[in-house]
């Protein structure tokens, strides 16, 4: 992921040359569960990766000094531009920037989406400890967590109530006896602020992890227990206390690790829906040399028109996209510009093709092709031809969708777009992928495959 278009279409027309100088790469990349996307913060919106490599691409000038003008993040609402392009990573995020927090000088500037970009690279090169606590982190208290908080006071402990700067507050918060700038204890003590967060897995399960993770030891106390027996309540918090400073002491056993035998690099791959053996064959189209870059143009717009009815005899019904990347490998072409899209169009429009509007994609059908009648799903296909969910036509969804219903009969929305997903080789419901499943079943009851009953279920309509 990039700042600029510019910078996007560098690192697309570097990784082409990587694909060039060494194919085994890209046969790798086409292995993957899910394809290697180049976007830039402008179009990422929608698009998730596991790891997503983010490259900044701002430095300083030949004087050393940085401007402060950092594109889109400038202008207003730039703030959410980077926080859509910040949470696109669903496990991993690896930052490549020049530029390092320190030289980002907010006096010269009062753009939220600059102030928001310091913090994010603060935060990549130092994690939580970059995190900026916001207002006051501590109060007085009230009710049983005053009471044991004061108790622990009389005992020696310095603890605070309602520590934290989110809506969820630990209780109480003991600092460590030898470090008293920091907690090294979060009690829990049931307040009522604990039982309007959320459900009670949030409670018990999610919120203790998160702290967990956050570095806190926490525990639980109960008033229940404290009016029971008041000193094993303070005896139990105090031999908490006492294990966390002692496990914190003790050193970690060392282990000798055993080196690890060299493994060969192994992609994940997807199960294949059983449905999908009684679908149609997907054949993709395979790039050849037709020409070269140099003839992408009227000299060979013979050629390019050939090129554009061999790509569409092989996979139509096939999205613009998808036809018009193939074309361009097929001269060589590079990098997209308004001179090469005008060419494409034009190769498309002589060729006659047929044009279907789904959403922001287009499809592009044989001329003897009815897309009003088109009932073939091409779900059987190897993983390494497996096309985009985005290059497939809602009338092709919408017959996959047909012969899912006919053996379910009826299901949740929810359950059909993940079935549908399986049956086109996704085991991932991403947003792309739940929007252009939608976009088939809109399709499958517009053509009478199924309907919505009254409880919000998809049924099979003979």
């Amino acid at each position: 992921m990039t700042f600029s278009q510019p910078q996007q279409n560098l690192i697309d027309d570097m990784l082409m040359d990587a694909y060039r100088a060494r194919p085994e790469l890209e046969q790798w990349a086409n292995e993957q569960y899910e394809p290697i996307i180049i976007k830039n913060l402008e179009n990422v919106q929608g698009d998730e990766r596991d790891v997503i490599m983010f490259s900044v691409g701002y430095g300083p000038d030949k004087e050393g000094r940085v401007s402060m003008n950092f594109g889109p993040l400038n202008r207003d609402g730039g703030w959410r531009r980077l926080n859509v392009a910040i949470s696109r990573s669903k496990c991993k995020m690896i930052v490549f920037s020049v530029i390092t927090p320190d030289m980002i000088d907010l006096s010269r500037t009062r753009s939220d989406g600059v102030e928001g970009l310091k913090g994010f690279l603060e935060f990549a090169a130092k994690g939580r400890s970059a995190l900026a606590v916001r207002g006051s982190t501590a109060g007085n208290g009230s009710g049983f967590a005053a009471v044991l908080a004061e108790e622990l006071r009389k005992r020696g402990y310095s603890a605070d109530c309602s520590v934290g700067c989110s809506d969820f507050k630990i209780d109480v918060a003991v600092a460590d006896p030898e470090q008293p700038a920091r907690y090294i204890l979060g009690i829990n003590c049931g307040t009522k602020s604990n039982y309007v967060n959320g459900t009670a897995k949030d409670r018990h399960i999610s919120q203790s992890s998160v702290l967990r993770g956050l570095g806190w030891n926490t525990m639980n106390v109960y008033i229940l227990d404290w009016l029971d027996n008041r000193d094993k309540v303070l005896k139990k918090i105090e031999d908490e206390i006492a294990a966390v400073i002692e496990r914190r002491k003790a050193p970690a056993p060392e282990q000798e690790e055993a080196p690890k035998p060299r493994q060969e690099l192994v992609f994940e791959t997807e199960e294949v829906s059983p449905l999908a053996d009684r679908c149609a064959e997907y054949a993709p189209f395979r790039v050849s040399e037709y020409g070269t870059s140099d003839s992408f143009g009227e000299s060979g717009e013979a050629k390019i028109v050939k090129c554009v009815n061999d790509i569409l005899a092989a996979e139509a019904p096939v999205s613009r996209t998808a036809l018009t990347k193939k074309l361009f490998a097929c001269f060589g072409v590079a990098r997209t510009t308004p001179n090469t899209k005008n060419t494409a169009d034009s190769a498309i429009e002589k060729c006659g093709a047929l044009i279907t509007k789904a959403g922001e994609n287009d499809f592009l059908w044989l001329p003897e092709q009815d897309p009003a009648k088109y009932d073939i799903c091409r779900a059987k296909c190897a993983p390494e031809d497996r096309r985009a969910i985005d290059d497939i036509a809602p009338e092709e969804i919408a017959a996959g969708i047909k012969l899912i219903m006919s053996e379910q009969v009826a299901m949740l929305r929810e359950d059909l777009i993940r079935e549908t997903a399986h049956l086109l080789g996704f085991t991932r419901v991403t947003p792309a992928i739940e929007t252009s499943v939608s976009l088939g079943i809109r399709e499958a009851k517009k053509r009478g495959f199924v309907e919505f009953s009254d409880d919000g279920r998809i049924t099979f309509t003979e």
